[in-house]
């Protein structure tokens, strides 16, 4: 498995997803994203069952991580970019989605290549750092600095020390925190 494959596809499976949320209409979004959900079980029970689906078996072989069930990290992703859709405006949702997209995939890449003071687990000084810095330069484009750097470190740690798939946790985290903001 090639993490740097896995975690690049992550960002930008994850900024499409984050695209869709803004760009089409809420319903729409959900529609879209809900039946990539369910097409997204179909193939994995498919590949459960030792059938081989060109493209997805490949994809699966090439970046789930070995002992994993397999889609866990997609269908967790796009499990809760609709479930945050579903309880959050569009815009915020969308915003959450991209920030899950952009940390937890540059904070594992470069946590691996520059890597080199571990902090809890398997994860770096240098990748937590990485991945708030470009997660706040993202959120810069959008919002206040403050607000910027507020939810990039809110959301590193999270990613850092959540016990829970942060797939699954960041979008509601961001989100709540975008809200309250």
């Amino acid at each position: 498995m090639n993490e740097y494959l896995r975690k690049s596809s992550h960002i930008l499976f994850g900024l499409l997803i984050a695209g869709v949320i803004l760009f089409f209409p809420a319903y729409h979004a959900a529609m879209i994203i809900g039946f990539s959900l369910y097409a997204g079980l179909i193939l994995i029970d498919l590949c459960m069952k030792d059938y081989c689906i060109p493209l997805i078996s490949t994809l699966i072989h090439h970046m789930e991580r070995d002992g994993e069930f397999p889609g866990k990290g997609a269908f967790f992703f796009v499990f809760s970019a609709l479930v945050t859709l579903m309880f959050f405006p569009p815009v915020v949702a969308a915003v959450s989605v991209a920030v899950l997209a952009v940390l937890d995939g540059f904070s594992t890449i470069i946590g691996i290549r520059f890597g080199k003071h571990r902090i809890w687990k398997k994860k770096t000084l240098e990748g937590f750092f990485g991945g708030v810095i470009i997660t706040t330069a993202l959120l810069l484009l959008i919002s206040p600095p403050v607000y910027a750097v507020l939810i990039s470190l809110v959301a590193g740690l999270v990613e850092l020390i959540s016990p829970v798939d942060d797939n699954l946790i960041i979008p509601w985290i961001v989100a709540m925190l975008i809200t309250l903001l």
